[in-house]
């Protein structure tokens, strides 16, 4: 029997760490499932909906600016800590502002195959909504399927198409890849220019390429791209889709083959060969409506980045030719499911964990903090390094 109440709590405490420690690997991923759902909840409801009615401690912003002294009475908060309650309400508030753009993302409902790909993607999700954080939008993040059928990279179509009907506010959307991450978490994304130029597909590629008289699948990447909300786009999601449903896909795998000499003949119809057919084949109206971006790194291959990133922190982010790469893409690494993978996976994961420690320096520097090194995830003060 313990002692007293104190010795009671830290022996609970030390046989709750223990039997903790105990957990198998596939339990851990169960905890760490559910700290993202509970970062998402905060991500996209905002703060104002951790209400007294789902906090089991009914600490709501009114009652967290009351502190409880020793022997049990309340008090007002210091000044000091009042000013960080005025700090909270005003993210309360701006919360609850329009959102700019919903971010779409996700990965696959079973686990990853490979040995550190869940916390690779947990890493990748954290990224997005520091990202999201910094810029007010909002993390929509996807593990199901919505639509029989439409597996793999198919299954984002119908997802962005619901999340658009249903949430006409929301004027713009982003699907970004699980193995693409920001890296430069200033920058932002020039909506005006393209409301400006009545643009409603946003794609990284290079328009000489995707119109070349020999079509060319790799012209342009479809694991990241901008949509605006509206009837043109939910009617091209609706013609992209129909490449990928299994009553149309072999018909669409022949038209893809003949269309592009350099696709793998192997291969059923992608999505990525199928975006550049559809632009090709009805050019006059898509290239009024769909801009090929390569003004800045929409989709940044991570082979022609990663072995920069030192030099880039001495030199600086600016703009022109030193800007930081806005999005770094694995694309190839396969990271969860290790299928059909292009690259080496040792240099992959060490990479990858590069660019997160790159992205995450950037947030950590608003609270004077650092990575030791881009290899490790160890953090330092800025004074220290």
């Amino acid at each position: 029997m313990y002692k007293d109440a104190e010795t009671r709590r830290f022996g609970h405490h030390r046989h709750f760490m223990a039997r903790l420690r105990l957990v198998r690997f596939s339990q851990r991923r169960v905890l760490m499932a559910a700290v993202m759902c509970c970062t998402y909840f905060i991500t996209f409801h905002g703060w104002s909906s951790l209400d007294s009615e789902l906090n089991p401690i009914g600490t709501t912003f009114e009652s967290a600016n009351l502190l409880r002294t020793e022997d049990g009475a309340l008090q007002h908060m210091n000044a000091r800590s009042h000013t960080r309650m005025k700090l909270l309400n005003t993210l309360q508030r701006a919360l609850e502002q329009p959102v700019p753009f919903l971010l779409v993302t996700g990965e696959r409902a079973t686990p990853c195959k490979t040995q550190q790909g869940s916390h690779l993607m947990m890493k990748s999700y954290k990224n997005k909504v520091d990202y999201c954080n910094l810029h007010g939008c909002k993390v929509w993040y996807t593990l199901e399927s919505w639509e029989q059928g439409m597996t793999g990279t198919w299954a984002r179509y119908p997802i962005l198409k619901r999340l658009m009907r249903t949430n006409p506010s929301i004027e713009w959307f982003m699907w970004m890849d699980s193995d693409a991450m920001f890296t430069d978490m200033a920058f932002s994304i020039p909506f005006d220019l393209y409301n400006e130029w009545n643009k409603n597909l946003i794609i990284p590629g290079y328009w000489e390429k995707v119109y070349a008289d020999d079509g060319d699948w790799l012209s342009l990447n479809a694991g990241i791209f901008l949509l605006r909300n509206c009837e043109w786009s939910q009617n091209f999601l609706g013609k992209w889709a129909d490449f990928g449903r299994p009553e149309s896909s072999k018909e669409f795998t022949v038209k893809l083959n003949v269309e592009f000499k350099n696709r793998p003949k192997n291969w059923p119809a992608d999505d990525q060969s199928a975006l550049v057919y559809l632009l090709r084949q009805n050019r006059t109206e898509h290239e009024q409506k769909a801009f090929l971006e390569a003004s800045y790194s929409l989709h940044g291959f991570w082979e022609y980045i990663v072995d920069s990133y030192e030099s880039m922190l001495a030199r600086g982010n600016s703009n022109g030719k030193d800007k930081w790469p806005f999005i770094t893409h694995f694309c190839g690494c396969k990271l969860c499911s290790g299928e059909y993978a292009t690259w080496k996976s040792v240099r992959c994961i060490e990479n990858f964990e590069r660019a997160y420690h790159f992205a995450d320096n950037q947030v950590l520097a608003l609270a004077g903090m650092r990575h030791l090194h881009l290899s490790t995830p160890r953090v330092v003060p800025i004074a220290v390094v």
